[in-house]
């Protein structure tokens, strides 16, 4: 996958990240949050059934990788910003970090929230990379069909 599409399909995940992040548009709030939550992962989708490649399954977990690492950069670009996630952490990095003190409480909410951002990237890569590959061996056999019997007759 090029360089160019990697950054784009990332970067289509940017807008409700901010978004929520800044409380703009509040998770699960109703359908522009869910248009702007959906939207990158159907497009990833279609992008993994139709676009030819030699190593789908790499491709989109270097996906996966890049928009973790996105996630966790506009997260913490955001931490004090406002309304944003650092005036309201999720419940499991604030339990999570109250068994922290000082400045080691403050390190182990951003590490917990910066490690759940990296698992929901490469968790989403990883499976958007099984479907490309899934669809990588679909076309490839019913290519390699196509090519044994031209005509359709068996």
């Amino acid at each position: 996958m090029s360089a160019w599409l990697m950054v784009a399909l990332v970067a289509l995940g940017l807008p409700r990240t901010v978004l929520a992040d800044l409380d703009v548009v509040a998770p699960e709030s109703g359908f522009v949050y869910y248009v702007l939550a959906l939207t990158p992962f159907a497009v990833w989708l279609v992008v993994a059934v139709a676009r030819r490649s030699r190593r789908p399954f790499l491709d989109f977990l270097v996906l996966g990788v890049l928009y973790g690492l996105s996630l966790v950069l506009v997260h913490q670009a955001l931490w004090d910003v406002g309304d944003s996630l650092g005036h309201r952490p999720p419940e499991g990095a604030v339990s999570f970090a109250d068994q922290f003190s000082g400045i080691w409480h403050d390190l182990a909410l951003r590490g917990y929230t910066s490690v759940i951002a990296l698992v929901i990237g490469v968790g989403t890569g990883l499976i958007m990379a099984l479907i490309a590959t899934l669809a990588h061996h679909v076309r490839r056999t019913s290519n390699a069909s196509a090519e044994q019997n031209p005509q359709g007759r068996a």
